[in-house]
């Protein structure tokens, strides 16, 4: 079972237009152990840091002016200029209704978190989110992000069932190596997915993984952006932990 210190090196931003909110989950981060956060009042803020930077997760408001969350989130997954189309995106919301659950789930969203939020309730969701992520899919109909199924099934190979054309499927264990990569590359730890490993140990526990070309396979976001054989050296630590359910709603 992965430990929150694990990722705590991890980018995060936070986005937000009430300023004591926004101080208040900095403040559980910096708890925790993160230091490489960073707060935005508005979403067009929050998208041109993504476009020039690289972001391990996004933890956004729902109810923000004249972009709310679920906009947001799709802008993210479809706007094509953002780094790391792969991002995890944690909504944070009062109002975690069925309704709001499902639009979630459409905008590509990874998890909610429901206000109001104690530590340890914010620490769980932050582990499911970076140590046991959902499978990533893209299908002939147009979405591209989170399983919607929330079925964790990185053997399935059939139809997206809705529109009846194939998926693209990124594995769990695949999603977990493209991101640890994806980090420790932008922090200037490893180089380009083109280049060979370095022959020393930059300070991590290295293994090297090779994945085999599959015709049902992309990977996407900045490692690669054509299907490929990557071998990249990364750390990979899966969970068997089951899901923490959310907690119930409240009104905000």
């Amino acid at each position: 079972m992965p430990k929150l210190k694990e990722f705590i090196a991890r980018t995060i931003i936070i986005v937000d237009d009430s300023p004591r909110f926004r101080r208040f989950v900095a403040g559980m981060l910096n708890e925790f152990g993160f230091r490489n956060i960073h707060e935005f009042s508005s979403t067009e803020q929050a998208f041109e840091f993504l476009t020039n930077h690289h972001v391990d997760l996004v933890m956004s408001d729902l109810g923000m002016e004249p972009m709310d969350g679920f906009a947001f989130a799709d802008r993210i997954r479809h706007g094509g200029a953002v780094i790391n189309r792969m991002v995890p995106i944690l909504l944070m919301t009062g109002h975690a209704s069925r309704q709001n659950v499902q639009k979630a789930v459409m905008a590509g969203i990874d998890e909610i978190a429901v206000k109001p939020m104690s530590s340890n309730y914010l620490a769980e969701r932050l582990l499911t989110v970076f140590g046991r992520p959902r499978v990533y899919v893209k299908t002939g109909s147009g979405y591209f992000g989170p399983d919607r199924r929330r079925r964790n099934d990185p053997t399935y190979r059939g139809p997206e069932r809705r529109s009846g054309q194939s998926a693209e499927i990124v594995s769990e264990e695949r999603l977990l190596a493209l991101r640890e990569a994806a980090s420790l590359r932008s922090r200037g730890l490893l180089p380009d997915a083109s280049q060979d490993a370095p022959s020393e140990n930059p300070g991590f526990a290295i293994i090297h993984i090779g994945f085999r070309h599959n015709a049902n396979e992309t990977v996407y976001g900045d490692l690669v952006g054509e299907r490929a054989n990557p071998v990249v050296p990364v750390v990979v630590k899966r969970s068997r932990r089951p899901r923490v359910p959310t907690q119930p709603s409240r009104d905000r």
